[in-house]
């Protein structure tokens, strides 16, 4: 008698597992464009580049805390971009992508956090198989600097990120979101509001200055942006006790033609 079909099954698993194990494709390089915060409703690139000949690509997303269905939790290509118009909620999370290369499926990528924000952008784009949420996850948060938005060089100052509607986590991006931006460390929060401690300031600590909230508990669903705010450099007190005096000197050294 020859070997039953839940044998020949078995064996063929075990071959595909081995040559799978033998083969240990690497992972792909996953890229997501653009790398700050997604407004609802803007345009979304993922890039998962694997091999020439890869046949077909999947994006996975991890849970947060529970299971998610596979219609919500993967999506598959047979590109290696996928290009989402209009970015929705079901974008936002940790999203790890893998590859197929004749049959063998890779290692996952390293993983990649996508946070979606309820704020408006100055692009426009386009959809995706899922329904678009109502805009807007959360309020923006309120925004401002301590002693005030003119702060002499050398001087110490903090910026303070508040949320109205209870958010208890918060990010300060410095520079202009679409290149050259830096995100600011937290140094504490306390009753729904973050404070940043900035010392010994710096020509390079002007500019502008952005806050996002959210809730820990939905770590990649960020509230609409913050109004900016636009740090500039004020003179120290000494500087203008010195230009003060020499507005004096000068005054007394004209000669008066009345006279």
């Amino acid at each position: 008698m020859g070997p039953s079909l839940a044998t020949l099954l078995c064996l063929r698993f075990c071959v595909v597992q081995a040559l799978q194990s033998f083969h240990d494709l690497p992972p792909p390089v996953f890229e997501v464009d653009p790398q700050y915060p997604v407004p609802l409703g803007q345009p979304l690139k993922l890039h998962c580049m694997g091999p020439q000949d890869s046949s077909t690509y999947r994006i996975y997303k991890e849970a947060v805390e529970e299971p998610l269905s596979l219609n919500d939790s993967s999506w598959e290509s047979k590109t290696p971009r996928f290009e989402y118009p209009e970015t929705n909620a079901q974008h936002a999370g940790r999203l790890r992508c893998v590859y197929e290369f004749h049959s063998f499926w890779s290692k996952p990528s390293n993983p990649l956090e996508v946070q979606v924000s309820g704020g408006p952008s100055d692009s426009t784009v386009g959809s995706l198989s899922f329904q678009t949420p109502p805009r807007g996850f959360y309020e923006k948060p309120l925004l401002w600097a301590v002693p005030g938005p003119s702060v002499p060089q050398g001087h110490n100052f903090t910026i303070h990120c508040n949320s109205s509607v209870g958010l208890d986590s918060f990010v300060l991006y410095h520079g202009k979101l679409e290149y050259e931006f830096k995100t600011i460390r937290i140094h504490s929060i306390k009753k729904n509001e973050a404070v940043f401690f900035l010392h010994n300031k710096t020509e390079d600590m002007n500019g502008r200055y952005r806050c996002y909230g959210y809730m820990s508990s939905e770590p990649h669903r960020w509230s609409t942006p913050s109004d900016v705010l636009l740090l500039s450099g004020g003179l120290s007190s000494g500087w203008c006790i010195m230009i003060h005096l020499i507005h004096v000197v000068l005054a007394l050294a004209i000669p008066c033609g009345s006279c």
